[in-house]
């Protein structure tokens, strides 16, 4: 068993133990000690990275976990120091403090958050993940509701901070059996021989092992991103702390850029973008409108430069522009209603050759087949197929085999 040095101290940064054995895996080569301040990966919070010295050697500590047996095992990063540290020895180790304190504003705030959702809503969190960007939990709510609406959510969010201002002290300690009994916990322990309770003032009560910060106040802000339902429950997605204030920044500074931008106040943006995206989109309809009808205008001049033969026939061969690409199925439709009439159309776009291959009623040309024997992708029925080729070959070929036709 190793003794938890942060449950004395979450705020210790640097401690001395002794080495006491080693194993290897199939993850690399851990080191277990009698004691240390490094958190070991449960709860939903992450583990603790950082560093241990023996002497003039240090090694990196990439992972840390608890076995059964309680025995905390650490990770070494073993690429620029391939010795091990002597056993049975004294070692200096030393956490990521930035990387700790990150990790106890997100989980002090999940257990902030959590009581408020049980206050407000009466749901009942279903453990934490604290990610590397953001931070979840898993609500069962009552009626197995998967979601809340915008105004309790934003009750809930307001209570959060309202207990970060108040700036509780915050306890943590194994109370006897007997002492437990008598604390009002948000939820039932579990079966654990030594209970730890994290007390937040009269605020809240949860029996749990992580590292926690020493008032709600150093939360700094808690902030509810979205929520979303998940296998039969609400997962909501928030920030504590220092995330949250870099979210804070970054969203103003799109939102003033926005504004900037559209010539409104912030709290204008949303209206005013709505206006915009509405004038952009009936802008688009009215150009795709112009483009439709000058493809269909070039009917006239098609039908006037088709090659035509001697029984009768007549074939147009039409290299078309990016616009006319939308009406090009119309435009193929407007020509065929011609007697007699085959149409080889192709439009490019952004390099790739659009192909569609149409011919009137009253003839029996497969140009399925045609489009495929000129190596295009694609297909389609004997009057009517598509394709497409990544380069202009297929386009070559079917204006030279299209004299066969």
């Amino acid at each position: 068993m190793s003794k938890r040095l942060y449950f004395e101290d979450a705020r210790a940064w640097e401690f001395s133990a002794r080495t006491e054995k080693t194993k290897t895996d199939e993850k690399g080569t851990w080191l277990a000690l009698d004691q240390t301040i490094f958190y070991p990966e449960g709860g939903g919070q992450p583990w603790d990275t950082g560093r241990l010295l023996q002497g003039n050697q240090e090694w990196r500590v990439v992972e840390v976990q608890a076995d059964e047996d309680d025995v905390i095992w650490h990770r070494l990063d073993l690429s620029e120091n391939a010795s091990l540290p002597l056993l049975n020895q004294d070692i200096h180790g030393e956490i990521d403090w930035a990387r700790r304190f990150d990790h106890m504003q997100q989980h002090t705030g999940e257990h902030i958050l959590a009581n408020c959702v049980h206050r407000l809503a009466q749901g009942f969190t279903h453990g934490l993940h604290i990610g590397h960007e953001v931070s979840s939990i898993d609500v069962t709510l009552p009626e197995g509701k998967t979601r809340l609406d915008e105004e309790m959510l934003a009750s809930i969010e307001a209570l959060a901070n309202r207990c970060i201002q108040a700036n509780h002290p915050i306890v943590c300690s194994f109370p006897t059996d007997e002492d437990l009994k008598k604390i009002p916990l948000r939820k039932e322990a579990g079966d654990f021989e030594h209970t730890r309770v994290c007390a937040m003032g009269d605020f809240e009560y949860v029996a749990c092992g992580g590292t926690h910060l020493s008032a709600t106040g150093e939360v700094g802000l808690v902030k509810i991103l979205s929520v979303q339902p998940s296998k039969g429950k609400m997962r909501v997605f928030f920030l504590c702390g220092e995330r949250a204030t870099a979210h804070y920044a970054m969203e103003h500074k799109a939102l003033s850029r926005a504004g900037e931008l559209l010539s409104a106040k912030a709290e204008e943006v949303p209206e005013r973008l709505e206006q915009t995206l509405k004038l952009l989109a009936d802008a688009r309809r009215e150009l795709a409108a112009l483009h439709r009808k000058n493809t269909l205008d070039k009917v006239p001049g098609l039908l006037e430069n088709a090659h035509a033969y001697k029984d009768g026939r007549r074939l147009v061969i039409a290299e078309l522009t990016e616009n006319d690409l939308p009406a090009m199925e119309a435009l193929a439709g407007r020509l065929t209603q011609e007697s007699r009439l085959i149409a080889l159309l192709c439009a490019v776009k952004e390099g790739r050759y659009n192909f569609l291959f149409a011919r009137s009623n009253d003839l029996d040309t497969n140009l399925s087949d045609f489009l495929k024997s000129t190596l295009a992708k694609g297909g389609g029925r004997p009057e009517f197929a598509r394709g497409a080729a990544e380069d202009s070959l297929p386009w070559e070929a079917a204006k030279v085999m299209a004299v066969h036709l």
